[in-house]
């Protein structure tokens, strides 16, 4: 018997793969009364958190073997795997890779955190080629068999700390046992990583290939370091699988130009009486912020605040000379008050979001950007990330016309 812990998506997913192979299983959601189901297998999801969840650490305790959801899932998948983690970045390179790949006629599939979990393709992904994953640090936990092709670390900041018991040093250590299984050649590390050996490199906007100019980010809707960085990665990953000669044609620089970003990501979702407004709900640590707030000119009305995770937030005080002002709110919105209120107009709001919106707009001038990138998650107000998304775009519009 195989027990499954979590009935969301991934729980579910595992459960479809078990029927496709005839494995009896079980599904488990913690609740009040619910036991702990005797199995040979426990395969346990990613959302679950081993010391909050009271069925994850019965698991822990009853001494059985723990995969997560897409170790079990790769157990099952014969094709190649281009794999990507990091703290940042990680959406934007999955979905540039398989955009390229695509494009260049790979029947290539997104999954993993986002797009299908990786056993949902093991059980009916037959018309895929090649699946371009990406990977959390909490499905990295319970690997054992876990064998990408390639696979890149795009950086490491401060992110989840409250997860793992040894800080920052324990959520690198997971991070990197992505590499565990790959070989030595197809181990790719982001541009952060200044001392490792790469093929493309990035130069004031351009991307090189083996020194040779490669390709102007520019003209591109990949702007920045960072996201010379997500780049950097997807067409070294694509090295690993498609002909260098592929890789260098005009139609693959065609590809990387008609590339556009997904929505949350330093989206601008509207100008009105001179305030831009942008939407980076995705950026949910401090380093994912510095690297928005550095991609934008002028001033900037930010807002910032949600669950903290435990992460260090004084980074965000070096930008505050930016700030016109700062709308703290949220659970952990007094951690980051404490840090910005010397440095700048830091507006303390509570978890009404409509009142940090209404304080954001009055606080904005013609010219300046109000941007949400809250350095936070999103669960203590919102379902998650893109409906906080959601929610700033609609209230932008609807504070603006009726103020």
């Amino acid at each position: 018997m195989i027990v499954i812990l979590g009935g969301g998506v991934s729980g579910q997913a595992a459960a479809k793969l078990c029927a496709k192979k005839n494995l009896p299983c079980t599904v488990v959601s913690d609740g009040e009364g619910v036991t702990l189901p005797d199995g040979e297998l426990i395969v346990v999801s990613p959302g679950l958190h081993p010391e909050k969840s009271a069925l994850y650490k019965a698991a822990l305790a009853s001494g059985k073997k723990i995969v997560s959801e897409m170790e079990f899932g790769s157990g099952f998948w014969n094709k190649p795997l281009l794999a990507i983690t990091g703290t940042n970045g990680k959406t934007t390179t999955t979905e540039l890779t398989c955009h390229l790949l695509r494009g260049c006629g790979v029947k290539a599939e997104v999954c993993g955190n986002i797009g299908r979990p990786l056993s949902d393709l093991a059980a009916d992904g037959d018309d895929c080629e090649v699946a371009v994953i990406e990977v959390s640090s909490f499905q990295l936990e319970k690997i054992c068999g876990f064998a990408p092709l390639a696979g890149v670390i795009l950086n490491f900041q401060s992110d989840h700390i409250d997860r793992y018991p040894g800080g920052f040093a324990e959520y690198c250590a997971t991070k990197k046992k992505l590499f565990d299984r790959i070989p030595e050649e197809n181990r790719i590390w982001g541009l952060s990583f200044a001392e490792k050996s790469r093929r493309v490199s990035y130069e004031n906007g351009v991307l090189l290939l083996d020194g040779e100019k490669f390709f102007d980010l520019n003209k591109s809707d990949l702007p920045g370091f960072h996201n010379g960085e997500n780049a950097a990665a997807a067409v070294e990953l694509c090295l690993r699988y498609l002909p260098l000669e592929k890789v260098k044609s005009r139609e693959f620089s065609g590809l990387l130009g008609s590339f556009r970003r997904g929505k949350h990501r330093i989206e601008v979702v509207g100008t009105v009486n001179g305030i831009t407004f942008v939407d980076d709900s995705k950026g949910t640590n401090p380093a994912a912020v510095l690297a928005a707030i550095d991609s934008l000119p002028g001033k900037l009305v930010i807002l910032l605040g949600g669950l903290g995770k435990g992460m260090d937030f004084t980074p965000l005080a070096s930008r505050a000379e930016r700030f016109r002002a700062a709308v703290v709110y949220g659970a952990d919105g007094a951690d980051i008050a404490r840090i910005l209120k010397k440095h700048c107009v830091c507006i303390e709001c509570g978890s009404d979001f409509k009142e940090v919106m209404q304080c954001a707009v009055n606080a904005a001038e013609p010219g300046d950007t109000v941007l949400l990138s809250p350095a936070c998650a999103s669960m203590d107000m919102f379902k998650n990330y893109a409906e906080r998304g959601d929610v700033f775009a609609r209230l932008a519009m609807e504070i603006t016309k009726n103020p």
